[in-house]
């Protein structure tokens, strides 16, 4: 499985991501039958199945099937059989390579539930952030309203002073003074509101930015402990005397299972390891193709040439 490495976040700034970075796995074969897989479909059988894997019984005969499928169609007949009494015994053992890879997995599934953490935060901030530039505006247009209405009342105070004002002028410095009034209170309270909308503001800053510093130690945990290249055997096919076996160590998805049993099963019918490197026969997987597992020319040319095709 490919080993994510993650990036460093900035505070406030709110930029993640990850770099991927490419795992090798071996496999390896262990004195491969020679008789050919032409005349006779090889059958297998389920072997010891480590509890520990996420996988039953039945979605492992189910992987093995489209197993079967894909090495059949190359030569039009069947080339591999599920049976209860099978000559081939396919075990799931569990190694520490997998334990590895499940703690990351766990390790990889406590970043996400960061990062959710992390934008549900980000997303109320910014939501908080907008009310407060909304609000901070409405005072700033308060405050000007205000100014005006005062300065209003202040040019027709001048105007009067000293003179005898008639009912009219007093009834407009009495509807000033309260419009001044009304306006002062108006704007206590919109001064008030924003004050409390500062607070949260910044209380959730500062959680978004507490959790921006936990998500940037997982991740730098996570690269210091998963994100090295690693080489192991990820599967291995082994014959001992009318004994065999492919044991599977190692797999970090259901096409990677997939593409490991493909290739420990080539070994089973015989065939050797071929330089295409996108080949379900290469001795490395890596490279091929495990969303859409298909054989290369590679793979079947050796498998025809095994059966003197």
């Amino acid at each position: 499985m490919n080993a994510k490495f993650y990036s460093t976040l900035l505070l406030i700034t709110f930029i993640s991501g990850w770099v991927v970075l490419s795992e090798g796995f071996t496999f390896t074969v262990t004195d491969p039958p020679k008789s050919a897989p032409c005349q006779q479909a090889l059958t297998y059988q389920l072997g010891d199945i480590d509890s520990r894997f996420d996988v039953s019984e039945q979605e492992l005969i189910e992987v093995l099937k489209e197993v079967e499928t894909l090495w059949s169609s190359a030569l039009g007949r069947n080339v591999l059989n599920f049976s209860e009494s099978g000559n081939v015994s396919v075990n799931l053992i569990y190694s520490k390579e997998q334990q590895l890879t499940d703690a990351e997995r766990q390790f990889s599934n406590r970043i996400k539930a960061k990062e959710q953490q992390e934008e549900t935060a980000r997303r109320v901030f910014d939501q908080l952030s907008k009310r407060y530039k909304e609000k901070e505006q409405e005072v700033r247009q308060t405050l000007s309203t205000y100014n005006k209405t005062a300065s209003t009342y202040d040019d027709l105070a001048n105007k009067w002073d000293g003179k005898e004002a008639n009912t009219e002028i007093i009834d407009k410095f009495n509807k000033l003074e309260q419009q001044l009034k009304n306006i002062d209170e108006d704007l206590k309270q919109e001064k008030q509101n924003l004050a409390s909308l500062r607070e949260r503001t910044n209380a959730k800053t500062e959680q978004l930015n507490t959790l921006i510093k936990e998500h940037n130690n997982l991740i730098e945990e996570y690269n210091n402990r998963f994100s090295k290249p690693r080489k192991f055997d990820q599967g291995q096919y082994v014959k001992r005397g009318e004994n065999q076996a492919v044991n599977i160590y190692q797999f970090g998805s259901r096409a990677q299972l997939k593409t490991v049993l493909a290739h420990e099963m080539g070994h089973a019918l015989g065939l050797d390891h071929v330089d295409n490197p996108k080949s379900i026969m290469h001795k490395m997987m890596d490279a091929q193709n495990m969303a859409n597992l298909q054989l290369t020319e590679e793979d079947i040319s050796v498998l025809k040439k095994q059966c003197n095709m």
